[in-house]
């Protein structure tokens, strides 16, 4: 019981670290004062693409907005496409302080980074970027956000999720899998690789995984206020308690970890 304590408030403390973070913002030129609210809208549509070479991961720097990343078995480049966005009291407000919004797209030699800038302060103005790119399979994919939806599908290696408020989905996912979130709900179909590992942690909200039935792994779940459920699963050498629940799938090689505050865990075989 004192184990499961301590991962438990680490996986928070790791979650809230995260979460200050990812609340940082590029120092930019103020935005001037006050406005009474956000009901005119500036928008602006972007495009950029990245040829692959030598890279193997694709970084994501969000902050308010949704994400959906796709792997293309045929995509020979990272393709980013969006809307950004800035919501003020007058049209000319918001189109003049969308110019303070920002998408940067590096080259790092071996990632390609994407990034939103904004203003550090809004001064009650609403700055949203939306993104979705297609990307090749094969790249880890590495993604941060605020505020927001991160959907990731059909890529063959590691995905890392760390968002705030919002949902995580992982769709098709062949590789190591991890998400972490404060306010919202993980859903993840993953298919770990020998010795793989999926690791996810919410504070407020559900996590919901589908595994293939054969899946090899040790596997821990742990809640605070919530249940924990499994089916279509052998799980063996079960080790059972209200709050969490443990046991060998397979030959155990690969390794799982679940672990929510406040909600439920549920764990299906496909």
């Amino acid at each position: 019981m004192k184990s499961t304590r301590i991962k438990l408030w680490a996986a928070i403390l790791f979650i809230a670290c995260i979460s200050c973070l990812s609340c940082g913002t590029d120092k930019g030129v103020d935005s001037g004062e006050n406005v009474s609210s956000t009901d005119f809208v500036a928008k602006e549509s972007f495009s950029f693409a990245v040829g692959i070479l030598d890279h193997a991961r694709l970084r994501l720097e969000g902050i308010n907005g949704s994400v959906t990343i796709t792997g293309k078995s045929d995509a020979d480049s990272v393709l980013i496409t969006g809307e950004k966005r800035v919501g003020s009291e007058s049209t000319e407000d918001a189109e003049e302080h969308l110019q303070l919004l920002e998408v940067k797209v590096q080259d790092l030699g071996d990632a390609v980074l994407v990034k939103t800038v904004q203003p550090e302060k809004t001064y009650g103005r609403s700055y949203v970027v939306d993104y979705t790119i297609s990307l090749p399979r094969s790249l880890e994919v590495l993604a941060d956000n605020v505020n927001g939806t991160v959907i990731i599908g059909s890529l063959d290696n590691l995905v890392f999720v760390n968002n705030v408020n919002g949902q995580i989905t992982l769709n098709e996912i062949f590789g190591n899998a991890f998400a972490n979130l404060v306010n919202g709900r993980i859903e993840g179909e993953v298919t770990l690789p020998s010795d793989g590992t999926i690791n996810m942690a919410v504070v407020n909200g559900n996590i919901d995984l589908d595994i293939p039935v054969n899946t090899s792994a040790e596997f821990s779940a742990i809640v605070t206020n919530g249940t924990i459920s499994v089916f279509g699963l052998h799980l063996q050498d079960l080790v059972s308690t209200p709050t969490s629940l443990r046991g060998t799938l397979g030959g155990g090689q690969g390794a799982i970890s679940l672990i929510t505050v406040n909600g439920n865990i549920t764990v299906s075989g496909f």
